[in-house]
């Protein structure tokens, strides 16, 4: 089982560019789990209460959206989201769980890359791409 954990810039590119995100998901991992991390989760009600029109609209679709799936609240060793991100990963590598981080921060993406985590990017904002190896 693969865990999927994407990061907040991740869901709000794949929602503003109308991707199916659990379509691209199946199209390209297979016998996967997508987890949310609270950080992730409390970034999104953040900038629901900051925004209006459809940037609020987005941020509702993806709160709906992810409430299916698990919600990880326990793990939050870290001061920034993608500081979390990067030790909630490091955790499971080590306990030889495959792990891919969904995102499209470059500086996240150099960072995950480096310690040999698979990385999962929207391209031609139309699809996802895996980079690195599971």
């Amino acid at each position: 089982m693969i865990i999927v954990v994407p990061d907040t810039n991740f869901l709000i590119y794949a929602i503003k560019h109308n991707i199916n995100i659990d379509y691209e998901l199946d199209r390209t991992l297979n016998n996967y789990r997508v987890v949310i991390l609270d950080c992730v989760k409390n970034e999104l009600e953040k900038l629901k209460n900051r925004l209006k029109g459809k940037e609020k609209y987005s941020i509702n679709l993806i709160l709906s959206l992810i409430k299916k799936y698990k919600l990880e609240k326990e793990y939050n060793i870290g001061k920034y989201a993608d500081e979390i991100i990067l030790n909630y990963v490091e955790y499971h590598k080590k306990k030889n769980n495959k792990v891919v981080v969904c995102t499209n921060d470059k500086e996240l993406k150099n960072k995950l890359i480096e310690r040999g985590i698979p990385v999962l990017v929207v391209k031609q904002k139309k699809y996802f791409e895996l980079q690195g190896y599971l």
